[in-house]
């Protein structure tokens, strides 16, 4: 017969699956949205200009086709991050945008009001300080070239409302 031994050892007990996730989440390191190299690479390498509340009248007053990037906290929504890398990309791709600029937490929220928009992140355009329309939410790449062609083409209008729907009676 086999003896059964206890095994002795000084290593902690198994976790669990959960306490393992938990564990996960308490070392994971705050991302600091402007510190993070993809965000100063906007500003340096790709001519993103950082906006708030206070300068992002004076930026939309520069005459042509503007692309302002809207994004949140990327602790909270981690797209900040893809936003990042398809923001400068997008400009690229379209040569036609010849002002860029981004706008962080927490001004993006307050701003985004005025622009409708329901989806982070967002990329919103302007002709000649002229709202020309949105594309907001993360898109398969033919996709957002397509509707980013077709809001830059388009003529100036009214944001939409994200107020309360109104229903005749």
């Amino acid at each position: 017969h086999c003896r059964k031994y206890r095994k002795t050892s000084s290593a902690p007990a198994e976790t669990t699956g959960r306490e393992k996730i938990m564990e996960l989440f308490a070392v994971s390191p705050k991302i600091d949205l402007y510190s993070h190299p993809l965000y100063l690479r906007m500003i340096n390498e790709h001519g993103f200009e950082a906006c708030d509340a206070e300068t992002l009248p004076n930026f939309l007053e520069k005459p042509g086709l503007s692309m302002v990037v809207f994004v949140e906290d990327p602790n909270r929504m981690k797209e900040t991050m893809d936003a990042l890398v398809i923001g400068p990309e997008l400009a690229k791709s379209c040569a036609l945008i010849e002002h860029r600029a981004i706008v962080g937490p927490p001004n993006a929220r307050r701003i985004a009001v005025k622009y409708g928009f329901k989806r982070w992140p967002a990329m919103v355009f302007f002709r000649d300080g002229k709202y020309l329309g949105a594309v907001d939410g993360l898109r398969l790449w033919a996709d957002l070239v397509k509707e980013t062609d077709e809001i830059i083409h388009s003529e100036p209008s009214y944001p939409p409302s994200i107020g309360i729907p109104v229903r005749s009676i």
